[in-house]
């Protein structure tokens, strides 16, 4: 699908017809009370140029693309998102209602700053009218999220890695799945961390009565072996989370930290979108749905597992944008799997979601046939390349 702009008397009349329904009282994505999903705050720019002017001028205008590509992301479907069309300087200007400055350095030739980017919603909408691209307003509703660093048998709520500050640069109240993060007190019980971590429901309550009311994450860091591991546990706007993955480490522990954060903060968004498209986020030994076994006391012959059509939630994994290219183009060529969309991507990992009929052991032979491998990661299918 090619996304072509509308001629200018259909803009005009989309144009009439969108304003109207504005003022009627549509529902809007900017009157959400956890923030706006027309905000995005916190964009990082570091220019350089002849001259001060120039430099700053570039580095405003770089933040503007950039924060119209994160909004494109929470509104636009990611399986068309590749489809998009390269707007215009003067669209993106257009679409921009103001840039309000959080932090700023400058000197002769560079410009540093911290911005948030505000659009029109009317005018964003008209984009996508004008293209016809398709868009959802959808939020989840807002969560807390505790973050913690372990480190043996102690637990910090900052750490010299910057966990929770990782956590507080994110746009949090703008997203799709907005957040509030929260301190965590100097009486918190190591013991009772880890045991929330292994599941047991009594270590749960007992965080969420001491820290909030509503859904809370208890989001988990920990360095070890040369990697970053984050863990997350709790309830979040979809139910009931239990999610880990370690990254590798490349030597700056705030840098791996703020990646963690960032990759946790994409599990949660993804978990949101996918229900919203129709998908389940199931722990993935719900995935598959196995023939029943005998009844106690007595023996059978195990039944073949169920041969359904079946959708997939999986979390993939790669080492960069040529990698994930290439993944992606492998998967859509293996037999029976069908349905291949990406309902999110990040730097290191992408959320799919597929069809396939047959069971779990077909599934994992035809994967491995064609060199991946499919593993259940505390709840959650993870496929690599092998």
């Amino acid at each position: 699908m090619r996304f072509k702009r509308l001629e200018p008397l259909a803009w005009r009349l989309s144009l009439l017809v969108l304003l109207g329904a504005l003022v009627l009282g549509a529902p809007c994505g900017g009157a959400h009370a956890a923030g706006s999903l027309y905000v995005v705050a916190k964009v990082s720019v570091d220019t350089t140029a002849k001259d001060a002017v120039t430099a700053r001028n570039i580095g405003m205008a770089e933040a503007e693309r950039r924060a119209l590509q994160i909004l494109l992301g929470r509104l636009v479907p990611l399986n068309i998102q590749d489809q998009l069309p390269e707007f215009t300087k003067e669209e993106v200007e257009e679409a921009v209602l103001g840039v309000a400055v959080r932090k700023e350095q400058t000197s002769t030739t560079r410009y540093v700053a911290t911005l948030d980017v505000r659009f029109n919603e009317a005018v964003v909408k008209q984009l996508f009218v004008d293209y016809a691209i398709p868009y959802s307003e959808d939020r989840a509703a807002s969560i807390s999220i505790l973050p913690v660093m372990l480190t043996g048998d102690s637990v910090t709520g900052e750490g010299k890695e910057g966990w929770r500050k990782a956590w507080e640069d994110l746009d949090l109240e703008n997203s799709v799945t907005p957040a509030t993060v929260l301190r965590a007190r100097s009486d918190l019980d190591p013991a009772v961390v880890k045991a929330a971590l292994a599941g047991d429901p009594d270590a749960l309550t007992a965080l969420q009565n001491n820290y909030g009311y509503g859904g809370l994450v208890i989001a988990v860091g920990e360095i070890t072996d040369g990697k970053f591991t984050t863990r997350l546990v709790g309830e979040d706007a979809v139910g009931a989370i239990s999610f880990s993955r370690s990254d590798p480490m490349s030597g700056d522990a705030s840098q791996a930290a703020r990646d963690a954060a960032a990759a946790a903060l994409a599990i949660l968004e993804n978990r949101w979108k996918v229900t919203q498209s129709g998908g389940q986020v199931p722990a993935a030994q719900a995935a598959y749905e196995e023939s029943p076994g005998a009844a106690p006391g007595t023996e059978q012959e195990p039944a073949a597992p169920k041969v359904v059509p079946r959708n997939v939630a999986a979390l993939v994994e790669f080492s960069g944008l040529r990698d994930w290219q290439q993944i992606r183009s492998r998967l859509t060529q293996i037999a029976g799997l069908q349905a291949l969309e990406v309902n999110s991507l990040s730097a290191r990992t992408a959320s799919i979601t597929f069809d396939f009929a047959g069971s779990l052991d077909r599934l994992q032979t035809a994967l491995g046939q064609n060199g991946f491998a499919l593993d259940d990661r505390n709840g959650t299918f993870v496929l690599r390349s092998q």
